[in-house]
């Protein structure tokens, strides 16, 4: 039987058929030329027959009685006015034959207006947008697969924080939907080449279809210019200039930081456990590491059999299917959400997080007519706002601080860094990891606005790491610094419990050498197993605190 390739395999091939029909579709200047080819032979044509009917005109008309018409100068007047519909009535046909002539060259008259208007609009169209873009090569350059909604949202969002940014639609004449922006029917690469230099240029693969943009992205990636992806995926092998986010994962990621958990024991419903539920109670699992001794009861209302057998490893983070009072704790229901009016009552928050907008209004609205509850009520992906706080509206997860990930993968990468450092450089480079462990060190960075929660208490903001002032991070980088002996260790403690829930939820084991590939890792061990290098390894994430708020008062936030 014939192996199937790896998806780095495919990629590999998909790049290499690529560079062979590199270049099939030609260049902007080539299509122009065959238009204006196109359009001059049709021109010679209309000529050949204009110049034909006037010779016969003549003949026709100079033998006649009567005639105003006797050489080619006066039927060449005579067509002039004619075609141009001012009619002198100086000369004219009096012949049956030159009539139909005449009334031949109205025709054409009429032709050759629409011919010429045709040609003048093709012309403009090609020529309007090359002015345009020749007039703003020195601005940033976003440069978008296709004009969706998703691509005018984050356009719009981008706009706001960068007013300079140049949004262009390849691929598309639709002029109408967003007047600040520039549409042509050229591909990323032909707008690339008219930029003449990639510095400060980025391709958006946003369309409504994930996997279009999957492929659109590794089609591009041997321009080496910044890609953005939207895709609820992220291989683990794929070009290193392709930045992967999905909206489900952003929505989650900013989800617990905007709403952190305020105590120690908190019970959380969860209710419609599709794509978002699943990939919200992940980030939970991995970012809700906030108090020593913590109890936090998530109930999950939804199908969760393909959650459960896929994270082997969930009973070694939680306590599943029954309560602790020392743990966290998940309760996988197979009972509708309505059935425990008491477990209702009791929630500290209620989280509608179907995957369909409409399942849960219609969640809310049965909840409001028939239960009480004391808890907040949180509602996904919807505009409603009576006693359900929304959250992950499309509008607030397509902004460049979750689609770029400037800050983030600054962050990530320092952290990393570090890792390296005490380490002894014994780990790959950054360049060398899977996506998988980037996303680790992600997770590392969102953990930050927690952190501040830990450190500062109530005096913490809530918001997303991004939007957190260097001054407040300053205060929470101090608290640490100063921190004794004992509390420093648990900090570290706390830190060491997320990372271990992050490598089981993915399914690692301990071993004595970390192994990617093979998922294991040596920090998968009781905090008081940990030497001196590997504890220092684990307060990295801490020290992500004072680089962050350097990095922002560089940049005077």
């Amino acid at each position: 039987m014939k192996n199937k390739k790896t998806l780095k395999d495919r990629i590999a091939d998909l790049k290499l058929s690529l560079a062979v029909n590199k270049g099939a579709g030609g260049s902007v200047f080539k299509r122009m030329f065959f238009m204006i080819k196109r359009y001059l032979a049709i021109f010679a044509a209309a000529l050949a027959v204009y110049l034909v009917l006037l010779i016969m005109l003549v003949e026709v008309e100079k033998r006649a009685a009567g005639s105003t018409i006797h050489d080619i100068g006066q039927a060449f007047w005579y067509s002039l006015v004619t075609l141009t519909t001012i009619g002198y009535g100086d000369f004219y046909p009096v012949t049956h034959t030159g009539r139909l002539i005449a009334s031949v060259f109205v025709i054409l008259g009429l032709g050759l207006l629409g011919f010429f208007v045709g040609f003048m609009m093709e012309f403009v169209s090609y020529v309007r947008p090359i002015m345009q873009l020749s007039l703003n090569t020195a601005k940033p350059w976003y440069i978008f697969t296709d004009q969706s909604n998703y691509s005018m949202i984050f356009a719009e969002n981008l706009k706001a924080v960068r007013p300079d940014a140049l949004i262009i639609y390849s691929g598309t004449n639709e002029r109408g939907k967003d007047s600040k922006a520039i549409s042509v029917q050229w591909s990323p690469t032909e707008l690339l080449d008219r930029r003449g230099s990639l510095y400060d240029a980025h391709l958006m693969c946003m369309k409504t279809n994930e996997m279009e943009n999957f492929l659109d992205a590794v089609k591009l990636s041997d321009t080496g210019v910044p890609i953005v992806c939207l895709a609820n995926f992220t291989p683990s092998h794929h070009p290193m200039n392709i930045n992967f986010f999905s909206l489900t994962d952003c929505t989650a990621r900013i989800f617990w930081q905007m709403y952190p958990i305020k105590k120690k024991h908190e019970t959380i419903l969860l209710i419609g456990f599709g794509i978002a539920g699943t990939v919200l109670l992940d980030r939970a699992l991995e970012l809700n590491v906030m108090f020593n001794d913590q109890s936090i009861h998530y109930h999950v209302f939804g199908d969760s059999r393909e959650y459960c057998m896929n994270r082997k490893r969930l009973s070694d983070i939680v306590s599943v299917n029954w309560l602790s009072d020392t743990q966290d704790s998940i309760m996988f229901h197979d009972t509708q959400w309505n059935s425990d009016e008491e477990l209702l009552g009791e929630a500290d928050r209620i989280i509608l997080c179907s995957d369909s907008e409409q399942e849960n209004i219609e969640i809310l609205q049965t909840l409001q007519k028939f239960f009480s509850f004391k808890g907040e009520v949180y509602i996904y992906n919807s505009n409603v706002r009576s006693v359900a706080t929304p959250f992950g509206q499309t509008r607030d997860v397509l902004t460049p601080a979750f689609v770029l990930h400037n800050s983030l993968t600054d962050m990530a990468l320092c952290h990393h860094e570090l890792v390296r450092f005490f380490s002894g450089g014994n780990i790959p480079l950054w360049e060398e990891l899977n996506s998988q462990i980037k996303d680790m060190n992600y997770s590392a960075t969102d953990h930050i606005s927690l952190k501040v929660h830990i450190l500062l208490g109530d005096k913490a903001p809530c918001m997303t790491f991004d939007d957190i002032s260097s001054k407040i991070l300053r205060e929470a980088s101090e608290v640490w610094n100063t921190a004794n002996k004992e509390e420093k260790d648990n900090f570290s403690r706390l830190e060491h419990v997320r990372l271990m829930r992050f490598y089981l939820l993915h399914n690692y084991r301990y071993a004595d050498k970390s192994d990617d590939d093979l998922r294991y890792n040596t920090l998968i061990k009781p905090f008081e197993e940990l030497h001196d290098v590997e504890r220092q390894i684990v307060d990295t994430s801490w020290m992500l605190l004072d680089e962050l708020a350097s990095h922002k008062a560089a940049k005077g936030r």
